[in-house]
């Protein structure tokens, strides 16, 4: 139940976009891409993986996972399992 309410909240946090997440994600990646290019001395355009709408919507799986597994903990609790 507890794993499920931590990652309902991760989850949501980065599907809302709350302060950012999404977008941070994003600029996270860009970063990372910009060292290893530095690093390697390869300087060719940088390869999305997934921008922040992808992150929104695997954050919004995460989501529904977690309100599953939350749901599935109470409705255990309730129903003297």
């Amino acid at each position: 139940m507890a794993l499920g309410l931590v990652s309902l909240m991760g989850g949501s946090w980065v599907a809302l976009d709350i302060r950012g997440a999404a977008k941070a994600m994003e600029a996270s990646q860009q970063r990372g891409h910009d060292l290893r290019t530095a690093a390697s001395g390869d300087f060719s355009p940088p390869v999305r993986w997934v921008t922040a709408n992808g992150f929104r919507a695997f954050g919004a799986a995460i989501g529904l996972a977690g309100l599953v597994l939350f749901l599935s903990g109470v409705l255990e609790l309730l129903t003297n399992g």
